[in-house]
């Protein structure tokens, strides 16, 4: 199965929104209740994405992946959001859905959305193939941790940097 990657358009944010919610019932059903899955609306995703994309789109704004022309994976990338961060650019998202996994699309995606650059991620710890995806990348545990709130729930999440100088 082969995959496209390329800039986000507007007219793919629905499918975007689709499959940040599907990507998140797959990735993280064991560290969310399901009342907070199930509440998850991907037309509220969808809106989010579509202002991203007419703020930001072409170079340097949202990548999706699609395979025979629907969007099945997405990234996005920018200034980081933490307040001192160790290095100049954030991974926000990486969302691939399971059935693509090992397709080598979360690589395209990766490296669409930041290349080679030095960068930080967020990543739930307890989501062993994306920190082990993380690792084969270059990016290493820096000791910080944050819970993210979600519903009735949250993540605890590491960060995860490459490239950061002493």
């Amino acid at each position: 199965m082969s995959f496209t990657i390329r800039p986000a358009r507007v007219e793919d944010a629905d499918r975007m929104g689709v499959v940040i919610v599907q990507s998140w019932h797959e990735t993280y059903a064991h560290l969310l209740p399901a009342e907070t899955l199930a509440s998850l609306d991907p037309a509220e995703r969808a809106d989010m994405w579509r202002r991203a994309i007419e703020r930001r789109g072409g170079v340097g704004g949202p990548v999706v992946a699609e395979v025979d022309g629907v969007v099945v994976g997405l990234a996005g990338a920018g200034t980081p959001l933490d307040e001192d961060p160790p290095v100049p650019l954030q991974l926000y998202v990486i969302y691939l859905l399971a059935a693509h996994h090992g397709s080598g699309a979360g690589q395209g995606l990766l490296d669409a959305a930041i290349g080679t650059e030095p960068a930080l991620v967020w990543v739930a710890e307890d989501n062993p193939r994306a920190i082990a995806f993380y690792e084969r990348n270059g990016f290493v545990r820096d000791g910080t941790t944050d819970e993210l709130p979600v519903g009735d729930g949250s993540i605890h999440e590491i960060r995860m940097v490459r490239g950061a100088t002493a």
